[in-house]
């Protein structure tokens, strides 16, 4: 049995002697560094090498730039009026309407009379009544010598009549008695006062005349105004015989009972004087220095896209908002045309200054992705990038074509090389080939907006 058990382990050892030494031994590795070898041979390489990007290019140049200031805001009418009735009443016509054109003595409305006229004719025959106490007709103009009225004159006569009378009583002495010469004394004592009376009662009736013609005046201008006319402006406008206004609300209608009070009042028509209108913008205050009365501003509105209006800075507010740190100023906006309409919304460019080496390159060649504006200039033959900021977008002529430059502000040179066209395949050290003539424009540049 022993030898049997012996037998069988040393075929074991035997058995796994072999396959140690042939997974393990010396030449165990070569099959797999020979297939490792021909998989390397088959295998492609790790390095492409890229061609040249073909790319155009046009050069970084000095343009004349005007430089801008931006600024929004509102127009307004040169002038804005609420024509409010001075008189109430009932309304027996009125004669515009919103959108009409008038001008200033033009008849807006008519309120009914006949309360007015009534208490015209009332003030007049009071003032008669007056001046009939003192033998007038007619109230004099400027100061009235009381000493012509004919009740004073005729206290003077008695006044010295009495003079006379008792200065004769008192020559003749002893022939009177008296009795008499004190009864003449007496006389022109009372013939005095009477005398000093008429004088205080005639000033007295003319004061009351006088009472009674300003009170006729008054009734005569209530009268007129039942008559609602356009008020002359009191306005800074050269020319006042152009002034026109724009009827922009009618608040009444015929046969509506005006009403008055000291508290409150009831405002008919809304009027604007269109031209010109004014531009009340508001404007960053870092742009205080720069911003000048008589500087020109370009105005865009909505309901012309593309076209541009032109004004003049008139007045610049001198004091800062506190809250969101701009200033006003106000542009005065020319409007013949009547294209031009209050309460539009608008942006204001002011020229400031002119830049006359502003650099600029192609609109083309600047690029912006995810906020970050640059553009590609070859140096060496590759493509770099340089990030930019952008200013004025001018239109530059030539050959009877127009091309858009933009003024840019970053690392760039006069006379550089910008790429214009097949920046998507570049980055940053792409070798690039320039595959056509460089292009340039030398007419006088026009700034878009």
């Amino acid at each position: 049995m022993k030898p049997f058990i012996i037998g069988i382990l040393l075929l074991a050892v035997g058995l796994g002697g072999g396959f140690w030494y042939k997974h393990h031994g010396p030449g165990a590795n070569k099959p797999l560094e020979k297939a490792g070898k021909e998989l390397a041979e088959k295998a492609p390489t790790t390095h492409k090498v890229f061609k040249p990007v073909a790319v155009t290019v046009a050069p970084v140049t000095h343009r004349r730039s005007q430089r801008l200031v931006k600024g929004v805001g509102s127009l307004y009418g040169q002038e804005e009026i609420t024509i409010t009735p001075k008189v109430e009443g009932r309304i027996l016509n009125t004669l515009v309407d919103v959108g009409d054109r008038v001008k200033p003595g033009d008849l807006l409305l008519i309120i009914d009379d006949t309360d007015f006229l009534l208490a015209e004719s009332e003030a007049q025959k009071a003032l008669e009544l007056e001046l009939s106490k003192v033998g007038l007709k007619t109230l004099p103009q400027g100061p009235v010598d009381v000493n012509q009225i004919p009740l004073v004159v005729r206290a003077g006569f008695l006044e010295k009549n009495s003079q006379i009378r008792k200065d004769r009583l008192f020559r003749l002495g002893g022939t009177t008695s008296p009795e008499e010469r004190e009864q003449a004394d007496t006389e022109n004592r009372v013939a005095n006062a009477n005398y000093r009376q008429a004088i205080l009662d005639a000033q007295t009736t003319l004061a009351s005349a006088q009472l009674r013609q300003a009170q006729l005046n008054t009734a005569k201008q209530r009268l007129a105004d039942t008559k609602v006319r356009i008020p002359e402006p009191k306005t800074t406008l050269k020319d006042a015989k152009i002034v026109e206004y724009a009827v922009t609300q009618r608040l009444v209608t015929q046969g509506e009972l005006l009403k008055t009070s000291p508290s409150t009042s009831m405002s008919a028509f809304k009027l604007v004087i269109d031209n010109p209108l004014k531009l009340q913008a508001a404007v960053p205050e870092r742009h205080l220095s720069e911003v000048r009365l008589g500087q020109l501003v370009d105005l865009e509105v909505e309901s012309y896209r593309g076209r541009i209006f032109q004004g003049t800075v008139a007045r610049i507010n001198p004091s800062i908002d506190r809250i969101n740190r701009t200033f006003q100023i106000e542009v005065d906006v020319p409007n013949m045309e009547k294209l031009l309409h209050s309460g539009s919304f608008a942006k204001a460019s002011i020229q400031t200054r002119v830049d006359e080496k502003a650099l600029t390159v192609p609109e083309e060649s600047v690029l912006n992705y995810a906020g970050v504006v640059k553009v590609f200039v070859v140096r060496e033959g590759k493509a770099v990038e340089v990030p930019v900021e952008t200013g004025v977008r001018m239109v530059v002529g030539a050959k009877g074509q127009e091309s858009a430059w933009v003024e840019v502000m970053g690392d760039l040179k006069v006379g550089e090389m910008v790429v214009t066209s097949g920046q998507s395949q570049l980055h940053r050290g792409r070798e690039v080939r320039i595959r056509k003539p460089i292009e340039t424009f030398e007419t006088e540049p026009r700034v878009s907006k």
